[in-house]
């Protein structure tokens, strides 16, 4: 198995963070190649920017498709998800949604735990998409504002760590959700500090992806959707929307 990790955020550290943490779970025989973008934002924080790294991520997919048998897309909003599967028959996995659908192996209740508030409408859009609302405790944001994203983890791990707390004792959460790609490998820091499971993005993405190639032999190669022509898209995209490759 060869699977892309797309990190569609441009910052090489946050790519560095996922794949350390993806390649420690990674089944014998399973290729982890990583990647981070090229072009948008160091780092997606609300859902703006979301919605405008999308296109890259259907850009990215568009071009490297044929050489995977899966694509991550590891970003906790999971930009362009639902727009890629409509496009591409290979198999395509969030962070967002692979965390949120494992954490209901692990409990009734998850909460979801960030360092930024921006994202709270984003990432409960993405728990009523899934469904889930019945088994979501909610969201909780450390405050103030992290002006060193690269250093989360040691900065404000009390901080994350309260708020886990307080989403287990008030909310109800019963599993905790690390959300978002800095965030790839914090379980194991503060596992032991927390009674309850704790669902890893990176991890949770990485084993459905394994389990959607395995899956995935048999599945129609057609196109999704009927061609169309457009204008000033990259090219790839382009010969792909329009059924020239």
């Amino acid at each position: 198995m060869k699977i892309l990790l797309y990190n569609p955020n441009t910052s090489e550290s946050i790519t560095k963070t996922l794949f350390d943490t993806a390649k420690l779970v990674v089944s014998e025989g399973t290729t982890i190649i990583p990647m981070t973008a090229e072009k948008g934002f160091p780092y997606i924080s609300t859902k703006p920017e979301a919605l405008i790294t999308g296109t890259t991520v259907l850009e990215t997919i568009a071009k490297y498709n044929s050489e995977y048998d899966a694509i991550i897309i590891a970003a906790f909003g999971d930009p362009g998800l639902i727009a890629a599967r409509d496009l591409f028959n290979i198999p395509i996995i969030g962070l967002g949604e692979a965390a949120m659908l494992s954490a209901c192996l692990f409990g009734k209740k998850f909460s979801i735990i960030s360092f930024t508030n921006a994202m709270s409408s984003w990432y409960e859009e993405s728990v009523e998409i899934l469904g889930l609302q019945s088994r979501y405790a909610g969201f909780r944001a450390i405050e103030g504002v992290v002006l060193a994203i690269d250093e989360i983890q040691s900065l404000q791990k009390d901080a994350l760590i309260s708020s886990a707390q307080k989403a287990i004792e008030v909310d109800g959460g019963d599993v905790i959700i690390f959300a978002g790609a800095p965030l790839s490998g914090f379980k194991k820091i503060v596992q032991s500090e927390i009674n309850v499971p704790i669902i890893d993005c990176a991890e949770a993405a990485v084993k459905q992806a394994e389990l959607a190639i395995a899956m995935n032999s048999k599945i129609n190669s057609n196109k999704k959707l009927p061609p169309k022509i457009s204008t000033g898209i990259e090219t790839e995209l382009s010969s792909y929307l329009s059924h020239k490759s």
